[in-house]
């Protein structure tokens, strides 16, 4: 097996399209990110949640939800958690000035290479995570901004459902694990066709 992008889970080997040959195919991304995870210290939520929006002008969303300013997302993970998203460039910035902002107020931890981010899109997205999911995901059920923890597969996840101009969910799931979750997500999408960009292509 080839060495991995250095920006990348998966070996350089890893296929790039498959299954059915058709017009509109899954898209599967491997979005790279800065991840930091932040959790607020005993008793201090409110001013974590205000030195937050101070520092990045983003409001921590209530649980199952995310939220977005400019170019941060934030993900709930579980009472008095949630992971900060931000573009990649980012990843040896954010982790020091998120502990700086939030000296005494949250624990931080830099996740970006702990954790993956497997984005679906195309027509057939939301069908392909019925064969690997028990969420009901249709869009009066699971909408825009939207998140939960699931199995996809055999894989633990969190995934939300993202905006965009087709049918789009993002999944986090741990990067030692992402190769098994993208096997599981081909072989679901087999029947309609699918094409894989890395990180290192993604970035590009």
């Amino acid at each position: 097996m080839s060495a991995p992008d250095r920006r990348s889970r998966f070996p350089a080997s890893q296929a790039r399209k498959g299954g059915r040959s058709g017009d509109a195919p899954l898209a599967i991304v491997e979005r790279p990110a800065t991840l930091v995870q932040v959790t607020a210290r005993k008793g201090r939520q409110a001013e974590l949640a205000a030195a937050i929006g101070k520092a990045l002008a983003l409001e921590l969303p209530e649980a199952g939800r995310v939220a977005t300013a400019a170019d941060k997302t934030a993900l709930w993970l579980q009472p008095g958690s949630w992971l900060i998203e931000a573009p990649a460039g980012q990843r040896r910035v954010l982790p020091a000035s998120l502990t700086q902002a939030l000296n005494g107020i949250a624990a931080v931890v830099d996740q970006s290479h702990g954790r993956c981010i497997i984005e679906i899109s195309g027509a057939e997205a939301r069908a392909v995570l019925a064969r690997l999911c028990r969420l009901d995901l249709h869009e009066r059920a699971f909408a825009v901004g939207d998140s939960a923890a699931t199995l996809v597969g055999h894989v633990s996840c969190l995934i939300h459902r993202a905006d965009g101009e087709t049918t789009c969910f993002r999944l986090l799931v741990g990067s030692t694990f992402a190769e098994w979750l993208l096997d599981e997500i081909t072989a679901a999408a087999a029947s309609y066709g699918w094409s894989f960009n890395s990180a290192g292509e993604a970035a590009a």
